[in-house]
């Protein structure tokens, strides 16, 4: 045979070896080696951690048409502790744009109105059904708890006929959710079916509730806003007490509710009347052989309002300021790091410490939900570029796009930008804020960061959500700017550079979808950048998987450094 058919029959050998191997395997890309070599999905936004544009739709059961219009819903973490709150509109909708760290445990969002809580969902739409309070009554379990004694709490009983001795109003008019089924203030209950009788319990005339049937009685009453208000009763059986808010007598639809189902230690309500209501329908609701006597309402005058904004003490973050009353963060928890590379539109060395800042904001609105300011502690954490450059903010809404000016000042160590609708100058040169000089991406250069602090101080605006857009730009250029990816340059860029060296369209990307900037969220940990020269794979040795797959592989990335190759700005 001669050498050139040994050869053709070799390859075609070959050719079918490796044939016949991608059938009978599935082999995994190589990961990239250095950042210049990755290949991550178009939709990539590079940021580590959890940020959302919620739209949230409040469904109202029908046989309750609760008015949310002007209340709140909070986002609350796993301790409770409120960390983001929006106002409910007259649609019973509200926006939150939240920001958290990734996998965030034990987060719902919480309707104070109502007391009911739901698993927070970060995405686009969520639809929260709030349970009708009377229904899932199940009429076969019939309970045996023991009688409970009343609670005593302030205040002088608004209650007429509260021991049962005279004769009860009937009133064949269904579910009692309006104040249209009665008269307010005349000491009279109303009930809505005849599942009930006037029994005698331990020599005492009782309202108790027929066997296997559910029954509920009221009474109306002309209530303060801001007042404290109580209700409980002497009770046995499965018993539950509640509050409707109104806005008048002649009001269809309650402000807001509570309830409370009896048991052992747990027998009274103590509230606070919502904003705007003027009556209450103080309400019993019973099942099978379940009885009510000594029934109790009291109103005292409220002394938890210190500064009088309507916002409870116990719900106001700043009780002595009426200017003020919630706080939340951004992040809502944790502290946000952007990482910057300066070479833009020409790709960098992907160490990513070109400009390395943390950013934490406390977060200020009214007691009717209007931003009243932003406070800002921003730590220069690395300055390793060879290109000074300087550091500016740019509010949009919650979509990213422009919207009108909603700051009227800037105090603290930062300034307005004129040429920017919402924009903030936080520094034109990193030499504004170094007390000493560091880089802290060279050994001996090392130094604990310095801080800029300013606060923002809004206009009038109605608290609607917005997306902070954190930039550098070239002291000697102002024009040439390196955002996140999903921003896009300000007014004051130089729409020139779009579309050059490696950008496409000014998206501040490269073709294969690599950035100039990275955001991460971290819950309880500075980032640890890498050292100067030293590429972002070989310091984290899983970002690689993080990026290829989206983000959803090796969410823990940064908590697994190859040690010798990072800054720890802890030590």
């Amino acid at each position: 045979m001669d050498m050139k058919k040994a050869a053709s029959l070799l390859a075609l050998y070959l050719v079918l070896a490796s044939c016949q191997k991608d059938e009978n395997s599935t082999q995994a890309p190589a990961a990239a080696t250095n950042f210049s070599e990755l290949t991550v999905p178009v939709d990539f936004n590079w940021t580590a951690g959890e940020k959302a544009q919620i739209e949230i739709s409040l469904k109202v059961p029908e046989l309750l048409p609760l008015s949310l219009d002007g209340s709140f819903i909070y986002i609350i973490n796993a301790a409770g502790e409120r960390v983001a709150i929006e106002k409910i509109n007259a649609a019973h909708k509200a926006s939150f744009n939240i920001t958290l760290p990734s996998n965030p445990q034990g987060y719902k969002f919480s309707l104070p109105a109502t007391g009911e809580e739901w698993p927070l969902e970060l995405s686009e739409q969520v639809e929260l059904n709030l349970q009708e309070p009377l229904d899932n009554l199940n009429l076969n379990a019939k309970t045996t708890l023991a009688k409970g004694a009343m609670a005593n709490p302030p205040g002088t009983n608004m209650f007429g006929n509260a021991g049962f001795e005279n004769n009860i109003v009937y009133s064949n008019q269904g579910y009692p959710y309006d104040p249209t089924t009665g008269t307010v203030d005349d000491g009279k209950w109303y009930v809505a079916d005849n599942d009930w009788n006037a029994a005698t319990e331990n020599g005492s005339t009782v309202f108790k509730a027929a066997a296997n049937r559910w029954t509920h009685l009221w009474q109306l009453h002309t209530v303060n806003p801001g007042d404290s208000i109580h209700i409980t009763a002497d009770w046995d059986g499965t018993t539950r007490a509640y509050l409707f808010f109104y806005a008048d007598a002649n009001s269809t639809s309650p402000i807001s509710y509570e309830y409370i189902p009896f048991a052992a230690g747990s027998d009274v309500i103590s509230s606070i009347v919502p904003q705007n209501a003027t009556v209450v329908s103080a309400l019993f609701n019973l099942r099978d052989n379940a009885w009510i006597d000594n029934t109790f309402l009291s109103n005292p005058p409220a002394i938890t309002d210190t500064d009088g904004d309507g916002v409870a003490d116990d719900q106001d973050d700043f009780p002595n300021d009426p200017s003020r009353a919630y706080l939340t963060f951004y992040p809502a928890a944790g502290r946000q790091t952007i990482a910057f590379e300066d070479m833009w539109p020409v790709q960098g060395d992907y160490d990513f410490n070109d400009m390395v800042v943390s950013i934490e904001a406390d977060l200020i609105k009214d007691a009717s939900g209007n931003w009243v300011s932003a406070e800002y502690k921003i730590a220069l954490d690395a300055f390793g570029g060879g290109i000074e450059s300087g550091l500016a903010l740019r509010l949009l809404d919650g979509n990213k796009n422009t919207m009108s000016s909603i700051i009227s000042s800037v105090s603290g160590n930062a300034s307005l930008d004129q040429d920017v609708t919402n924009g903030i100058i936080i520094f034109n040169d990193p030499d504004d804020v170094r007390s000493q000089y560091y880089n802290n991406t060279e050994a001996g250069l090392i130094r604990t960061p310095d801080t800029i602090s300013f606060t923002i101080n809004f206009g009038a605006n109605n608290g609607a959500a917005f997306s902070p857009d954190f930039y550098i730009f070239h002291r000697e250029e102002r024009g040439r700017e390196v955002h996140l990816v999903g921003f896009s340059g300000t007014a004051a860029a130089d729409a020139s550079l779009n579309n050059t060296g490696d950008d496409v369209n000014g998206s501040y990307q490269t073709v294969n979808g690599l950035p100039w900037a990275m955001d991460l969220v971290l819950d309880g940990e500075n980032f640890q950048h890498p050292y100067e020269k030293i590429d972002m794979i070989s310091a984290y040795p899983q970002f690689s998987n993080w990026a290829s797959s989206g983000g959803s592989a090796n969410t823990d990335w940064y908590q697994n450094p190859t040690l010798g190759d990072i800054v720890d700005l802890l030590l």
